[in-house]
């Protein structure tokens, strides 16, 4: 085996692609040697070629290479995430340490291409690449590569996405000041995309606001807003595991502009924005609001083979009405002038044209919804413009029906036919002209087609709101109920079927039952419908779950009317064992809150960084182990909506976590690692502890518990010379017990952009209070340095269970998540605690929010005893090593998104 460069092209990109389907339920293993034999599983299906071709969507010259791109598996793709700085800088890394070394290299008598650039994502900060895993394991550049991959996506710089789930947020035109709603957001790659957006320029903001000279004496409590956004993004998901796997993919951008909830998008609840006490109620509307609904995924077979094996027309079927619903409640829920985005990952205009279309319609037509164009965006994306109509229908026996009325005519199976397909499934707009006005310009959709840029089948659609929706259409059923029921009575009687306007309401149940509620149904009167699992196939044999219907009594137009003010019903206590767990309740702190002037006289924190917006996660509103900062907006929703049945489950960025100290002199909470951007421009000098050097960084990551202030240990025979930290050494030993930051600024020959570290002073040493998985990450991208990280003190082979402060623990609850990512540190039982353990001992690495159970990170639960905390530690540390490998499944295989 070997590998050389040379400079001459190889085999073409389709030749050498294989399975990126990253160990999902429906996919395949991959070969051996190729990225994308995709022959060795059948890529057929009659009925899905039949529709698509049949429908005539491609055109006939383009239909081969459309058809030939749906066998080939995706390319891999990543993009670059986090603060605009901060992704610029891990992509300068890739540009100038690793692509020059991938360039023009052949392995195994083939060429092999290295990454690219997707050339119409903003920035270069996409990429592609599709080379194969093996090649990846087997040469040593790729190897390389890969390890830088691994690195920067565990820390969550990198994240694996599929090229056309990048495109909806690119068109929301989200600002700093938005309020956005994502309503079906998990697994939360575009939901990522949106926080970065909402704060996007503000390194350069809070840089700008600090050099500003404020009277601190005039200022209350909450401070100024200092150059953070005003913004929120609220993501949501009605799959209870789905919103906490989204918490994991969010939670590595610190934003304490984001709430996450676990509601059903159809009936998502208003959130309120006065306190419930307010003379007058007012509800939060949003900017902006992404629908990426559910659909049947037809537009992924590149990547899921279940399209494949399943594909069938009753799948789109199915989704149709939810997708609807899902788009009207955003649409009502959205601001005059605001932008919705829909989008599918569905090629069928049964889940795309026909949705956009019925709401608009239902909405009011397009004096209250327009749709805009945007084909002047993103130039360097190759699209094709929606369906103007035309589209005909096809059933699972393949009939085709041009109309609505066509599908009674035949008597054959008429009954089965009325009950899945509906009349907003059909084009609504043909036989319009170009100039009539009430023509909904559908041809303004955009469609993004597998064959164009070798990518997965997409749809995508902007809306604007122009007028309030006062009302909504009721949805039109009625032909279907007529039928149904006929045919039921039929059936029953064995005669001719009764005149319709005879059918009496029981006979109707039935078929009400396999109908979905009205879009605004009161809350205590009908159970909330499951949303489909975004992205899955339903079976082929599957049919709507029975819903509950209106009571009779009620009156229909009413319940589909726009109440002006929707609100979820409040939660009922449900069968002990059943359902998903009670989250642990969003408790805000007083400004004089004893923890809290601690913590300002210990850090100098400035009075410009607001005093009100810190919060715990326990009922006893007791700082026990974390203390999180949420933004001001996020605060009034929590607070307005507490005991409203909306159900959060995550909100908050931690600031500060409890540490065990020497002493009651030494301050216990230190500043937490993902709120350091936060709370670190705030702070005063005496905590402060500066550098510029790379030999001081490289030594701090490196080694745990440098020693400072004292005689140094003499390298072992055979060892090379450490590097020292003798730039800080003083500082640092002039420093009190505690918490400090370090500041790493930019210098010639040095580091080119500056860096901001937590460190820990001890009695004889520091430390930097860095995941491991960080500190690795931070080694390979800045000094390219693999080797083992060394621990100073030798005695964090055999950790001991960390013995907590028996006051806190009788006093308050820890959150599991709090446990977790405070107890699963190296070198645990080194820490300096009210016991007095040895010297040298130092506080330790945090993983972060949440230990990874089943790949969410989970916040929920408690913990009141020490024996629970060790076993969740031992968990922890197990999941550990399974998550480790997920992330390098990820980044090689993919996740879908």
């Amino acid at each position: 085996m070997s590998f050389r460069k040379k400079n001459f092209r190889g085999k073409s990109r389709g030749s050498n692609q294989g399975n990126n389907n990253g160990g999902k339920k429906n996919g395949y293993a991959q070969g051996q040697g190729q990225r994308g034999d995709y022959d060795s599983i059948p890529s057929e299906n009659e009925a899905y070629q039949m529709f698509y071709k049949e429908n005539g969507f491609i055109e006939e010259e383009e239909w081969a290479d459309f058809w030939g791109a749906l066998k080939r598996t995706l390319p891999t793709t990543f993009r670059f995430t986090g603060s605009k700085g901060h992704a610029l800088s891990t992509l300068k890394a890739l540009k100038e340490t690793y692509i020059p070394h991938l360039e023009g290299i052949e392995f195994e008598g083939e060429m092999v291409s290295p990454p690219t650039a997707m050339p119409w994502y903003p920035e270069e900060l996409a990429w592609s690449m599709t080379v194969g895993k093996s090649t990846i394991r087997r040469c040593p550049p790729f190897r390389k590569f890969q390890n830088f991959l691994v690195a920067e996506t565990t820390v969550g710089n990198i994240s694996r996405q599929e090229a056309v789930s990048m495109i909806p947020p690119l068109l929301m035109d989200v600002q700093p000041h938005h309020t956005v709603l994502d309503l079906c957001a998990a697994p939360g790659s575009k939901t990522a995309q949106l926080i970065e957006m909402v704060h996007n320029g503000e390194e350069a903001a809070i840089e700008a606001a600090v050099k500003q000279n404020v009277d601190e004496s005039t200022l209350t409590d909450e401070g100024d807003q200092g150059g953070r956004p005003i913004g929120l993004v609220v993501a949501n998901d009605a799959d209870y595991k789905r919103s906490h796997m989204l918490i994991h993919q969010t939670k590595r951008l610190n934003s304490p502009n984001l709430i996450v909830t676990n509601h059903d998008a159809t009936m998502y609840p208003s959130l309120l924005t006065t306190p419930a006490n307010a003379d007058r109620k007012e509800y939060l509307k949003f900017d902006r609001i992404l629908a990426d609904v559910p659909c049947s995924g037809d537009g992924t077979a590149r990547k899921n083979y279940s399209v494949w094996r399943d594909w069938n027309p009753n799948n789109a079927f199915n989704l149709h009405m939810t997708q609807v619903r899902i788009l009207i409640r955003g649409l009502q829920m959205l601001k005059v002038g605001g932008r919705l985005v829909y989008s599918t990952c569905s090629m069928n205009p049964v889940e795309n044209e026909a949705v956009v279309a019925c709401a608009i319609d239902r909405c009011g037509g397009l004096d209250k919804v327009n749709i805009v164009d945007v084909s002047d965006q993103l130039p360097a994306l190759k699209r094709k413009p929606g369906l103007k109509g035309g589209w005909r229908i096809m059933d699972k026996e393949k009939n085709w029906y041009s109309t609505y009325e066509d599908v009674g005519k035949e008597p054959e199976g008429r009954e089965g036919r009325l009950s899945r397909i509906l009349r907003s499934m059909f084009p609504s707009e043909d036989g319009k002209s170009d100039e009539d006005p009430t023509r909904i310009p559908l041809e303004r959709c955009m469609r993004v087609y597998p064959h164009q840029q070798d990518t997965g089948g997409f749809f995508i659609t902007v809306l604007e709101k122009k007028e309030d929706i006062r009302a909504v259409k009721p949805e039109d059923n009625s032909s279907r109920r007529r039928m149904a029921a006929a045919a039921a009575a039929k059936a029953r009687e064995g005669t001719e079927a009764t005149e319709t306007s005879d059918i009496k309401e029981e006979e109707l149940k039935l078929d009400e039952l396999e109908e979905a509620p009205e879009l605004e149904p009161k809350s205590e009167e009908i159970s909330a419908p499951p949303s489909p699992s975004k992205r899955k196939l339903e079976s082929e044999e599957s049919t709507p779950a029975p819903i509950k219907k209106l009571k009779a009594e009620d009156d229909v137009e009413e319940a589909t009317t726009l109440s002006p003010t929707p609100t979820a019903a409040p939660a009922k206590p449900g069968k002990k064992g059943k359902g998903p767990p009670p989250e642990e309740p969003f408790k805000y702190l007083p400004s004089d809150h004893p923890v809290l002037q601690q913590i300002y006289a210990f850090y100098e924190l400035s009075k410009r960084f607001p005093r009100v917006n810190f919060m715990v996660r326990n009922a006893d509103a007791i700082p026990a182990r974390a203390i999180y900062f949420t933004s001001a907006l996020a605060k009034t929703i929590l607070q307005c909506n507490e005991g409203k049945g909306v159900k959060f489950v995550h909100c908050g960025v931690k600031a500060f976590m409890k540490q065990d100290v020497q002493s009651p002199e030494i301050c216990p909470w230190r500043i937490q690692n993902e709120g350091l951007p936060l709370t670190a421009p705030w702070i005063g000098d005496t905590r402060l502890v500066t550098a510029h050097k790379r030999e001081t960084v490289h030594a701090l990551l490196r080694e745990l518990f440098p020693k400072v202030g004292g005689e140094k240990d003499a390298p072992a025979a055979g060892e090379p010379e450490k590097q020292t930290i003798d730039e800080i050494e003083s500082q640092v030993t002039a420093l009190s017990m505690g918490c400090c930051i370090l500041r790493v600024s930019a210098h010639p020959g040095e580091f080119t952009e500056p860096m901001l570290l937590p460190l820990w002073k001890s009695r004889h040493s520091c430390n930097l209070m860095l995941p491991k998985d960080e500190r690795k990450a931070l080694l390979l991208r800045l000094f390219d340095d693999t080797t083992e990280i060394v621990d100073s003190t030798k005695k964090n082979s055999a950790p001991k269970p960390r013995q907590l402060e028996p006051t806190h623990v009788a006093a308050a609850s820890t959150t599991a998540g709090e446990v977790a990512a405070d107890s699963s540190l190296t070198g645990l039982s080194n820490v300096e605690g009210p016991a007095g353990t040895a010297e040298g001992g130092d506080a330790m690495e945090d993983p972060g929010e949440g230990a990874m159970v089943g790949g969410a990170a989970m916040e929920g639960g408690s913990s009141k005893v020490l024996e629970e905390g060790d076993l969740k530690r031992i968990v922890a540390a197990k999941d550990a090593a399974k998550a480790e490998q997920g992330i390098k499944d990820q980044v090689m295989g993919g996740m879908d998104m």
